[in-house]
């Protein structure tokens, strides 16, 4: 550090202490620490340092004897005409408080010349059932999120940063807000929407980075190993840590997801579950038993394939998502939409992309008795596996396609009936509870046709 600086900082220094200070020697002193942000530690220092010496130099403090034959100068004077009022208190303890003078002085004069204050980057855009954890830091007034601490203990919050993200944390949730574009999730879970501007918006774990590039997704840090990355729309890159032992990097795009640990070893994560309105999600096992199919997985392990399942309990409706790699929406046929018997049913998000793959062989495990439900597609020819183990119902559902991979011809319209592109028959099995049923892969072939869908309503 140069003379000039070391000159104006005893000086500004000198003039707190002195509390002679203007609002031009707070701001020029605040511009000394913006420049040189190694100062902090030796202004906190030379605060200290100030308030023993002035302490030290105080009237002398008395011996014990002195002490106690000074207490009833404490006791308050009295007469009938005049109040009480206590006379001069010891020395010692004039001495003591006048250090905590000095000490609290020099505390609140540099809080007055802080360099790096608390900074606004977003605000509450919605809490539902929320419970804030005791060192909460990052909740300003008139719900405004500023860097800190969040840490909620139940609920669900919604937060909008100030460039355009947009995240949910639900609670058991703790992480540290660095700034808009950095989130450092502690523990729980976040989802995060990010628009095309806010590119590089990153979520950090103890294992990684997930790095955003224009996307939907959400990232779990449910115990001391490992973090779980789903993508619900576009793509990520995983990226190590600057300390991690090995170094790394990965891609994950849309219906992907994994549970990854600091070496950058991943673990296909097989099912998502969801929920109907598809804003929750979880890699866990879900507490309640709302729904009849348990479990999704297939055989097609993570050095071959990261894709994921969605199971949504309840939510097959119209416009609802047939796939995690896709934007296609189910829909009835007609206006009439859906057919009842569907309406409500447990439904699995299924791949698009394994269409194509002949040796899929996904299992279904259902928790109660119930009807299991395939749509396919019927451009295909009927695979073994369907006519042998399921019933044609003669019910057909339309698939109503959006626009992927740079094809601008085909878009979504809302409601049954509309804008459908292509047709599937839908077949059925009883299935007892507990019972694990095979589906098999699409026949070979390259032709138009788009991937199976999965369904169960309990018996």
């Amino acid at each position: 550090m140069d003379n000039d600086i070391q000159a104006r900082l005893k000086r500004s220094l000198d003039r707190a202490m002195e509390e002679s200070c203007s609002d031009r020697d707070r701001e020029e002193f605040r511009c000394l620490l913006d420049e040189n942000p190694d100062l902090a530690m030796q202004v906190a220092q030379q605060l200290q340092t100030d308030g023993l010496l002035k302490w030290s130099f105080s009237p002398s403090v008395p011996d014990m004897a002195e002490t106690s034959a000074q207490e009833d100068l404490l006791q308050p004077q009295c007469s009938p005409v005049e109040p009480c009022v206590p006379k001069r208190r010891s020395r010692w303890k004039a001495a003591a408080g006048l250090a905590l003078a000095v000490s609290l002085a020099g505390l609140v004069a540099f809080a007055w010349f802080d360099h790096t204050p608390l900074r606004t980057i977003g605000e509450v855009a919605s809490a539902t059932n929320v419970t804030f954890g005791a060192e909460c830091t990052a909740l300003g007034p008139e719900q405004r999120i500023t860097t800190g601490i969040l840490d909620i203990e139940s609920g669900t919050l919604s937060l909008e940063l100030l460039n355009g993200v947009t995240m949910s944390l639900r609670g058991p949730t703790r992480c540290r807000i660095d700034s808009e574009m950095l989130v450092q999730l502690i523990r729980g879970q976040a989802t995060a929407d990010v628009p095309r501007w806010a590119r590089g918006f990153t979520i950090a774990t103890s294992d990684i980075e997930v790095v955003d590039l224009g996307t939907r997704f959400g990232v779990a840090k449910l115990g001391d190993a490992n973090t779980d990355v789903v993508v619900f729309e576009g793509e990520v890159d995983l990226k190590s840590l600057q300390t991690a032992e090995k170094q790394f990097a990965r891609r994950l795009t849309q219906g992907e997801a994994a549970r990854i640990n600091r070496l950058g070893e991943i673990e296909r994560i097989f099912q998502v579950h969801g929920e109907a309105n598809e804003n929750g999600w979880s890699t866990l096992e879900p507490d309640d038993e709302r729904g009849v199919i348990s479990a999704v997985w297939d055989n097609l392990w993570a050095t071959k394939s990261v894709s994921y399942y969605q199971v949504i309990p309840q939510g097959l409706d119209e416009d609802v998502h047939a796939y995690v790699d896709h934007p296609h929406e189910w829909n009835g046929l007609a206006g009439d939409g859906l057919p009842p018997f569907l309406l409500g049913a447990d439904y699995v998000r299924t791949v698009n992309d394994y269409r194509y793959s002949n040796e899929l062989s996904i299992e279904v495990e259902l928790a109660a008795d119930a009807d299991l439900y395939i749509f396919f597609d019927n451009r295909s020819e009927i695979p073994d596996w369907l006519q042998g183990g399921f019933e044609d119902t003669g019910v057909d559902i339309g698939l109503d396609e959006d626009a992927w991979g740079g094809n601008p011809t085909f878009t979504v319209a809302t409601g049954p009936g509309e804008s459908i592109d292509n047709t599937f028959s839908v077949w059925r099995r009883p299935c007892a509870a507990g019972e694990v049923i095979s589906l098999g892969s699409m026949r070979a072939g390259r032709e138009a046709r788009a991937m199976y869908g999965i369904a169960a309503t309990p018996r």
